[in-house]
């Protein structure tokens, strides 16, 4: 899985970087099939405690998908963290879906030859 983590408006920091490397890398924890990850972090200059100021959008390359997540918050730290947990719990749904689609119970199919 590739990371990838860039700024717009704003010097990237080391320790910005890696807290979204930390944060990524949890997305890794659902399965290992997953492509890519990449963070877009955008700082919009107003007023200090505007809660747009701050913008992170996070695209997971799931196989057959591309899962984008755009975020906002009053500091860059937690607009990563609040990201990162709408991520899991995207490509979470993603993959249960696809692994619900795929199982069909013995008394599904039974049922539906008897309704035929």
């Amino acid at each position: 899985m590739t990371i990838t983590v860039d700024a717009k408006n704003f010097k990237l920091t080391q320790a910005l970087r890696e807290y979204a490397h930390i944060q990524a890398n949890k997305l890794s924890k659902l399965s290992k099939k997953l492509q890519y990850v990449s963070i877009y972090l955008e700082n919009i200059p107003k007023h200090d405690n505007d809660k747009f100021a701050n913008t992170v959008t996070i695209e997971v390359g799931v196989p057959g998908k591309r899962v984008v997540i755009k975020t906002h918050g009053i500091d860059m730290y937690g607009a990563i963290t609040m990201g990162a947990r709408l991520a899991l719990r995207r490509v979470r749904k993603t993959y249960e879906k696809r692994r619900d689609k795929r199982r069909v119970g013995i008394e599904d199919v039974a049922l539906a030859t008897l309704v035929v």
